[in-house]
């Protein structure tokens, strides 16, 4: 099993509608991918009292936390795009993946939930965003 640095999990956002860009989210410190799956409850009397369940709708989130950058737009997705992607209600895509592009990689695509920005006194501006995956998530091996 190889185990890898943190450091170079990444989620990378399309946000602007079109764009053949990926972009990593701004100078993240965290990311997340959660995935989740409902049960169905299908007991009936002659589950002799345990409980049966078969599988039912999938879902996926994804969250980012980092420093704020809103010069760097080269490498990065600017705070506007998530912003205009909230306000807009316009999906964005994404892939979430190891930056060295080795293992597995997902990608899909969601809606900007949520979007926080907080500058602290004598503190590095910071930003948090979530994403509401709809549709398929889809794992490639890189």
């Amino acid at each position: 099993m190889a185990i890898f640095n943190g450091t170079d999990l990444v989620l990378k956002v399309q946000a602007a509608a079109g764009s053949a860009d990926e972009f990593v989210i701004l100078h993240s410190t965290s990311c997340t991918l959660d995935v989740a799956m409902d049960t169905i409850d299908i007991s009936t009397k002659d589950s002799s009292g345990n409980r049966e369940i078969i599988g039912g709708q999938k879902s996926f989130t994804l969250s980012a936390d980092g420093l704020m950058d809103y010069t760097s737009k080269a490498t990065t997705t600017d705070p506007d795009e998530l912003f205009t992607s909230l306000d807009n209600r316009t999906a964005v895509t994404f892939t979430f993946a190891l930056n060295t592009q080795a293992g597995y990689k997902h990608t899909g695509s969601g809606f900007i939930t949520s979007l926080s920005i907080t500058g602290g006194v004598e503190d590095a501006p910071t930003f948090s965003v979530s994403i509401d995956g709809t549709g398929d998530l889809v794992q490639t091996a890189i």
